[in-house]
């Protein structure tokens, strides 16, 4: 299923390239012209993390595995607990670089509960907690028909918009990480259905509900944020606002019609089994750009957002590598 590594390709690429655009859209002035060269990237890539979520169902999902219970949790925790807390303590310790003499082992045990020992790691306590719902979901999945699987997943995404919407107009806090799995649950069922779905739907019509949904996107945040704040306007970069859901699910489909062949096929290939290294290891490249003085904010982000966005995951992808090609480094990515 090569469209699967591709996904798992171009969707770590946008989540870079993600990280760089965000303080653009947050430093920069609402309006101005450099704001909105940040703001049309960022609305470009906002399906990463769900296509990423989507990947997961697509791969995980497969009603004919029969592995039991305590095998799966046994072969994912391998896969995540040791990444999870090898770059959980090193990104706590370089949030305190320079200032190590005040971490405390409450602000530990603080960010780890919620999840955030970095920006990025919240995906991984995230996905920790979707595996362990996994050979339940399998069950689910045996069992029931693809009728109502599609409207089980509707309905899901309707209650985790509703809850999204809810969750920026009230100003709740984001609570502990062991929740965060519920609203994504639609998506990683979405990716099963998508991945074993004959019915192919004509490109042209996949590329507009895109193009529209990211149109919705980009000024949708400008038309709620000059009305009611940037903090508002953001609603519309929720991986579950109403236009990221369609964005999402419309690039999932035109993915699967993705065919590769020869070289290009070859480079996706050994590319894919290297996302999350890159993925836990860019922000730590992006951050030390940042320190030396290059922030793209201040330099013509319409071309400094993508050479940046390229130099870091060229960087990080040959970190990854590394880690990978080292015995006793490999099973920390």
């Amino acid at each position: 299923m090569i469209w699967l590594d591709v996904a798992r390709v171009v969707s770590i690429m946008a989540v870079v390239v993600l990280h760089v655009v965000g303080s653009v859209v947050t430093v920069a002035a609402l309006g101005s012209p450099g704001w909105w060269y940040g703001n049309l990237y960022d609305a470009l890539v906002r399906w990463c993390v769900p296509v990423f979520v989507m990947v997961s169902g697509a791969l995980l999902l497969d009603p004919r595995k029969t592995e039991c219970v305590a095998e799966f949790y046994r072969k994912r925790a391998a896969r995540v607990l040791l990444p999870l807390a090898f770059w959980s303590a090193v990104y706590i310790l370089w949030n305190h670089r320079g200032a190590l003499a005040e971490l405390r082992a409450m602000d530990v045990l603080r960010s780890v509960a919620r999840g955030w020992p970095h920006y990025h790691l919240w995906f991984l306590y995230m996905i920790l907690c979707l595996y362990l719902f996994v050979p339940f979901l399998r069950t689910l999945v045996r069992n029931t028909s693809r009728r109502d699987l599609w409207w089980l997943v509707a309905l899901m995404f309707v209650l985790s918009g509703v809850n999204e919407f809810s969750r920026v107009f009230s100003g709740d806090g984001a609570g502990l990480f062991i929740n965060w799995f519920l609203p994504y649950l639609p998506y990683f069922l979405c990716g099963y259905l998508i991945q074993t779905s004959d019915r192919k739907i004509p490109l042209a019509v996949l590329m507009a509900v895109f193009g529209l949904a990211v149109a919705v996107t980009a000024v949708g945040c400008y038309w709620l944020g000059r009305a009611q704040g940037l903090d508002r306007g953001l609603y519309f970069y929720g991986y579950l606002s109403f236009s990221v859901i369609p964005m999402s699910i419309s690039l999932m489909l035109m993915l699967k019609q993705c065919t590769l062949a020869g070289g290009w096929a070859q480079c996706v290939q050994r590319v894919a089994p290297l996302t999350l290294g890159v993925y836990l290891v860019h922000p730590i490249l992006l951050e030390s750009f940042r320190e030396y003085g290059f922030k793209p904010e201040d330099h013509a982000p319409l071309l400094t957002v993508p050479l940046v966005a390229a130099v870091v995951f060229g960087g990080a992808l040959v970190v990854a590598l590394v880690f990978h090609r080292t015995p006793w480094l490999k099973r920390l990515i």
